[in-house]
Formats: C-alpha cells, structure tokens, sequence
C-alpha cells in the first residue's frame, strides 16, 4: 500500500473528530473501500471492501485526476446529501481518493425557507403596489373635488351678487310702490286706478324680497358646507399624500427584505461540478 494512503487512513478518523460539522469520509484505492466513517444522520451502509460503483464520485475522482464536488439526491441513497472527491497522488500516479460527505438538510430548510420568504413578500409587494396606486387615484380625486369645491364657492359668490341685485331692485321697488301710493292718493278719485298698480308693485316688491333672503340664506348654508367639503377633501388629500409615503417606505424595506431573501437563497446553493 502507498505511503499516502496509510497516512491518510491514518488521519482520517481524527479529520472528522476535527470538523465543525458532521462529516463522513471514505477512503479508497483505486477500486475499493479502504476505510468509512459515517455519520448519525448520514449513513451509506458502506463497508470496507465494497467496490467503488462507476460514475460514483470517488471513481470518477480517480479516473479523472480531479477533485469533483456533486450535489447527491435521495434517490440514490435515501439521504440528500453533498460529497467531495480528491483524488490521492503519488508518484505522479493516483493510488486512491478521499471523499467527505455533509447532509443538505439545513441547505434545504433554508432554500425552502429563502423560497417561502421570496413568495411571501412577492405577494406583499403585489398588495403594496395595489394600494400605492389607489391611493394616488384617491388623491388626484380629492385635487379633482376640491377644485369643484371651489369652483362652487366663486359660483355661490356670483350667485350671491344677483341677489343681491335683486334685493336692490325689490328695495327700490317697493320706494317707488309707497311714492305711488302717496300720489294716487293726492290725486283722489282719478288716481285710484293707480294706487291698486302700485299697492301691487308694493307686494310684488315685499314677495322678492323675502325670496332674496331666503337665497342668501340658502347660499351662505351652501357655502358652508362647500366650505366643510373643501376641508375635508384637503384633509383626504393631506392623508393619501402621507399614505403614499409610507407605501413608498415599505416599499424600499420590502426590496432591501427580497435581496436578504435572494442573498440566503445563494448562501444555502452549494454548487459543484462533475
């Protein structure tokens, strides 16, 4: 037997003593097993003597003269699991190979959990961007309104100034009613005909100005309550503004949460090649 491979069977033992974490190691020649130390949660059922299987890692370590690192599914022996393969040289000739073996367990646990992490705030960003859109279609419609809102005021105010002539013209109206009155009755008999018109202009003149009053009152409720909606909607709008922001803050913790998610989904892929 070759020196390497008695130093290495020699050590080999104490190099999985020596390992952070549960580690199985085999040692070969160049067609069977030497020596195998498995693990509790990784366990082959290789015994020494067994024959190196073709296409295995540790034959093709050696056929090859390459250190091969391979990702091993659970179809093969029950247990997922990664191996490395170093071929042993000496001479200049390879005489045999050492290989380890780490389960994926936890390298699965933490895909799965990277992968479930990645759905999550996917689904997240979806309701984020839902309600970042709703929101900024509340606030141009609360703009919309509350430029309706003032729109109506300057129509109130110009609404209010006809009435204000109105009243004007009842007021003048009903002096010009009384100054009739008066002179149909300096004129007697002759001015009786006169006076009924003018008693007439009085009551029409009275009737407008009550109306009048009752359309500023009506107008000033009415500007009251544009008033009320004006502020309200400037307050709908102050806070879908301030929702926006947020949304956009959350936004920001969400892409920085992806990239965590995305940078653990790397860190648990131990790639190799064949």
């Amino acid at each position: 037997m070759s020196h390497i491979l008695n130093s290495v069977l020699m050590v080999a033992p104490i190099l999985q003593k020596a390992f952070l974490f549960d580690c199985m190691i085999g040692v070969t020649d160049r067609e069977k097993f030497l020596a195998y130390y498995p693990t509790k949660g990784l366990n082959l059922g290789i015994k020494v003597g067994d024959m190196l299987r073709p296409g295995s890692i540790n034959a093709t370590a050696v056929a090859e003269n390459q250190r091969m690192v391979r990702k091993i599914g659970k179809e093969i022996y029950g247990i997922p699991y990664i191996a490395v393969g170093y071929p042993l040289v000496e001479n200049g000739q390879v005489v045999g190979c050492l290989s380890t073996g780490v389960t994926t367990d936890q390298e699965d646990r933490l895909r799965g959990l990277a992968e479930s992490l990645t759905e999550a705030l996917e689904g997240i960003a979806e309701h984020t961007e839902s309600l970042a859109r709703e929101a900024e279609e509340l606030a141009q419609a609360s703009h919309t309104l509350s430029d309706t809102a003032v729109q109506m005021e300057s129509k109130i105010a110009e609404t209010s100034q006809i009435s204000q002539l109105i009243r004007d013209i009842s007021t003048r109206s009903n002096v010009l009613g009384l100054n009739a009155v008066l002179e149909a009755a300096r004129a007697g008999a002759a001015g009786r005909g006169f006076s009924v018109v003018a008693e007439e202009i009085r009551k029409l003149s009275h009737t407008t100005s009550t109306s009048a009053k009752d359309i500023f009152r009506i107008l000033d409720e009415m500007n009251g309550l544009v008033g009320m909606v004006s502020r309200e909607m400037e307050k709908t709008m102050n806070h879908s503004l301030h929702q926006s922001t947020r949304i956009q803050e959350l936004d920001a913790v969400m892409q920085e949460l992806r990239q965590m998610a995305d940078q653990l989904r790397k860190a648990s892929a131990l790639s190799g090649s064949e």
